[in-house]
């Protein structure tokens, strides 16, 4: 299981979830001016010719899974990292990144956060976060609360 973990659920999710991005999303993004400078634009293009157009793709698939996927991708190699186990001395590193996340989808909402609040996106950070706690079955040690 511990492979499936780290190969599907960190890497092949973050590969999808990217090639999603790479393929599907506006090239005025400055990610692809990255990809010009490290003369990484012709293969880009190719994966964009390949693909073809998005016009009978979802646009949550296009905008709102991959953020779901790299959630998913980040919780597993966390958790793998932590040999699935949530204490204390980990939950900071576990659920750092969720948090920031799930936050600034919700300042969004608020209108404290620059950006467009998407209950989708929320939706797919929550399930990247969740997910990977019921699969992988993460046990949870050391919360003792202290008795006054």
């Amino acid at each position: 299981m511990k492979w499936k973990q780290l190969f599907i659920g960190h890497f092949l999710t973050l590969i999808i979830g990217s090639l999603i991005y790479v393929a599907f999303r506006s090239r005025s993004l400055v990610m692809f001016s990255w990809f010009e400078q490290c003369n990484l634009d012709k293969g880009v293009a190719r994966l964009r010719a390949i693909t073809g157009k998005d016009e009978n793709i979802p646009d949550f698939i296009i905008y709102a899974l991959p953020d779901g996927l790299w959630m998913f991708s980040y919780m597993s190699i966390i958790l793998y990292l932590w040999d699935n186990h949530l204490k204390k001395e980990n939950i900071l590193w576990i659920f750092g990144l969720p948090v920031i996340a799930t936050i600034s989808e919700t300042g969004q909402y608020l209108r404290l956060v620059s950006g467009t609040f998407d209950a989708i996106d929320f939706l797919m950070y929550m399930l990247g976060i969740a997910l990977p706690l019921f699969i992988y079955k993460v046990e949870i040690t050391n919360f003792k609360i202290k008795q006054i």
